[in-house]
């Protein structure tokens, strides 16, 4: 798709979606949101464009399909290389292009998918991701990450909470829809990036489960305009700053939004659920998807760390002065250079010693990953 397909196939759907106190008739053509939807739109229409194909674009060798890399699982160090050059590239423009929430949570959700099927000696849950996986790669959606719970009581366990709700769980299984078999959740994800204009949620446990969890112990897909899930989103502007003839103060071009999204009693079918209960297992899956989630940050910061830059050098030539000529100038800039190249470099270290995981893709090598995060955190 090019952005402007991305932001007609948001009208196909009708979410329940809140800005600011108020029902949004349409996703796609709300003023609040544009920034973000911006973004989004950017990571299709850079795909198109044949000088950006090697890096916005890969063949999935599962289905041999020319896909976009923000939805491709990572099968060497050079995919991981050429991922974290290609949110690079994105972040350059947007600041934050979200989408990439999209490739971490895939990658992720396939690694388990098959250490499931490793426990159980069988190869269900592959071959019901990989299906999912195409149909994403088909139609070129974009995933939004549901993993943060709203928690309750942080003291307590998920099953120990006096109001379920406060984490996402099976209420009903072996329920019935339309002819289909599946489960019923309710519960409630905070801090969802991009939420209100996503096509679909991947939900996510936030934490290792214990036995007695096991209920919270839930992954699936959900489609945005799901009946019952209610989304109480932010505009995609500065936090705390009011809209101006509903725009995005901070950045009427590029911004992001975040949502609170409410389940309350939604239908799952059995397809779209990559595990039910399988609390042992919870825990790979979080650790998984920080992992691929750290090392693509990497990427995102040192991208936003690159327009920084170039907006530092701007201001110092508009106000009459050199950066390279001026020497504490020169340092500061220099400073910001070397804070982005020493943890865009652990990015690059950690591609280069991935790990291959037992799902046959690659996982980036966790050290490094962290400690980029680490170091892009403290600069």
């Amino acid at each position: 798709m090019s952005g402007a397909d991305y932001r007609e196939s948001l009208r196909r759907y009708s979410p329940t979606v809140f800005v600011d106190g108020r029902r949004v008739a349409s996703v796609a053509d709300e003023r609040a949101f544009q920034p973000g939807l911006n973004a989004i739109a950017l990571t299709y229409d850079y795909a198109l464009k044949p000088e950006y194909a090697r890096l916005m674009t890969a063949v999935q060798h599962t289905s041999g399909k020319l896909v976009n890399r923000l939805s491709h699982i990572d099968m060497s160090s050079g995919d991981l290389l050429n991922k974290l050059e290609a949110v690079r590239l994105v972040c350059q423009e947007t600041g934050c292009a979200q989408r990439y929430l999209t490739h971490d949570a895939l990658n992720a959700i396939g690694q388990v998918s098959a250490r499931i099927d490793d426990a159980r000696g069988t190869t269900e849950n592959t071959a019901r991701f990989l299906n999912y996986l195409h149909r994403v790669q088909d139609q070129d959606l974009t995933l939004g990450v549901a993993m943060t719970d709203a928690k309750g009581d942080r003291s307590r366990r998920p099953f120990e909470q006096n109001n379920p709700d406060s984490y996402v769980h099976i209420v009903e299984r072996n329920a019935t829809h339309n002819g289909r078999r599946g489960i019923v959740i309710s519960g409630t994800k905070a801090i969802v990036t991009g939420a209100p204009y996503m096509h679909e949620l991947l939900v996510m446990p936030g934490r290792a489960m214990g036995r007695e969890d096991a209920e919270f112990a839930v992954c699936c897909a959900v489609p945005i305009d799901a009946p019952g899930l209610t989304i109480v989103a932010r505009p995609a502007g500065r936090p705390g700053e009011t809209l101006e003839h509903g725009d995005a103060l901070f950045s009427r071009k590029y911004g992001q939004s975040t949502g609170v999204c409410l389940f309350e009693r939604v239908f799952v079918p059995m397809e779209d659920v990559f595990y039910a209960g399988e609390w042992e297992h919870s825990g790979h899956l979080t650790y998984s998807y920080a992992t691929h989630h750290r090392h693509t940050c990497i990427g995102a910061r040192a991208g936003f760390g690159d327009l920084l830059i170039g907006a530092g050098a701007l201001m110092c030539e508009a106000n009459g002065f050199d950066p390279g000529k001026e020497t504490h100038l020169r340092e500061q800039m220099v400073e910001l250079i070397t804070i982005t190249e020493s943890f865009y470099a652990c990015g690059v270290a950690s591609s280069v010693y991935c790990v291959k995981d037992p799902a046959g893709s690659v996982m980036p090598d966790a050290v490094f990953s962290n400690i980029g995060k680490l170091l892009l955190a403290i600069g």
